[in-house]
């Protein structure tokens, strides 16, 4: 009796640290994965901001990204897709 409960919780504690997967469309995915191929072909990128706060005052911010190892966006964009489908995250239909 008592390995059943001790066999019953090991299975209740390996399935609570198994990894659940959001899924999602194809068409979903085919758009996720077009947005990560574009931001792993990118050399350089960047992003701006200007702002007017009545208590500080005016302020600016700006951030740069460098990639020194830009990677072909059809490679990239099939990886994303292999990993989704293997990982079941595709709605078929």
């Amino acid at each position: 009796m008592k390995r059943v409960f001790i066999f019953s919780g090991m299975v209740l504690a390996i399935s609570a640290c198994t990894q659940t997967f959001e899924t999602m469309s194809r068409a979903d995915a085919i758009a996720m994965c077009n947005a990560q191929a574009a931001e792993a072909a990118q050399v350089v990128s960047g992003n701006t901001t200007i702002g007017v706060n009545s208590q500080t005052g005016p302020s600016f911010g700006m951030g740069l990204r460098i990639n020194l190892t830009p990677k072909p966006q059809a490679q990239t964009f099939e990886a994303c897709m292999s990993e989704l489908a293997s990982n079941g995250q595709i709605l078929e239909g």
